[in-house]
């Protein structure tokens, strides 16, 4: 039997101890991340059960056809849903669905109205891309018109095109043009904007809810100074604050202002699960509820 140095004996041993030590460091990582997702599971399956509270609760305080200040109350409060018996507590943030331009109205196909929306959208991208500096914006702007209208431009699928055949634009649609413009223009400026601050994306509507634009949208559709708009005017009453400017009235009488309260809305719900806070977001429209998502 061969005898070992007590040297070469210690190095095995703490050899093996810092394989065991870096074994046990990874099963316990492994099981951690195990455990995370575990919870994030949990936390989606508890999402959906409580996904119908959120959407009751936005459905009982707006009712069936709610005042603009009703409307002004649940975009400056959320709503806060608690459980009967237990400390489960849902916080209810909305935010007005139809406050942006949709983006398809850039499609130009004829028609008076269909002439406004285009002529109104073009006027808002047009100060995007004077503002950022684009590189050649009317052959962006072309991308898109060409994109929403399905003439190939671009390859978005047979999905893709089937919803486009029902006005559908959607914000994963609208990078891919920008990417493709990025490609023959080199033009980084594109991606400085915050897009929707301006545009909407996905199903386009007929009206926007101008009662509660951005000041920014206001400054430039009416051509008016947008401190003036941060100032003066009170959200849910734009009629009110044309006429007192003395703005274009007509433009806000055409048919592609709505006038009475928008059924609207866009809300995120928050709440906590486990160690984490997780959340949801759902649109609720005209007394229906879609487009529900999970964000963890």
């Amino acid at each position: 039997m061969v005898k070992m140095r007590p040297a070469i004996t210690l190095f095995i041993t703490l050899a093996v101890i810092v394989a065991m030590l870096a074994l046990v460091g990874i099963t316990f990582g492994y099981l951690s991340k195990a455990r995370e997702k575990a919870e994030d599971k949990a936390a989606l399956i508890e999402s959906n059960l409580i996904y119908a509270d959120a959407a009751n609760a936005v459905s009982k305080f707006v009712g069936k056809k709610p005042s603009i200040g009703t409307l002004k109350n649940i975009y400056k409060i959320p709503l806060a849903v608690n459980e009967k018996k237990g400390p489960f507590r849902l916080l209810v943030a909305c935010s007005p669905a139809r406050a942006a331009i949709p983006i398809t109205w850039l499609r130009e196909d004829g028609g008076a109205k269909r002439e406004q929306m285009f002529s109104l959208a073009s006027a808002i991208f047009e100060d995007i891309a004077l503002r950022n500096r684009f590189k050649d914006p009317n052959l962006l702007k072309n991308m898109l018109a060409e994109a929403i209208a399905n003439k190939n431009s671009v390859n978005f699928g047979e999905s893709a095109r089937l919803k486009k055949a029902k006005e559908y634009f959607g914000w994963v649609d609208f990078l891919k043009v920008l990417d493709n413009y990025y490609i023959k223009e080199g033009d980084g400026n594109i991606y400085k904007p915050n897009w929707r601050n301006y545009f909407s994306f996905g199903k386009e509507y007929k009206a926007i809810d101008g009662n509660f634009l951005s000041a920014k949208l206001i400054a430039i559709i009416f051509n008016i100074d947008e401190q003036i708009v941060k100032e003066d005017f009170k959200s849910g009453y734009l009629k009110r604050f044309i006429i007192e400017n003395g703005l274009d009235i007509e433009l806000y009488n055409s048919k592609i202002f709505a006038k009475s309260a928008v059924v609207a809305l866009t809300c995120n719900a928050n709440y906590s699960f486990g160690k984490g806070s997780y959340g949801f977001k759902f649109n609720y429209i005209d007394g229906k509820v879609e487009g529900f998502e999970f964000i963890q």
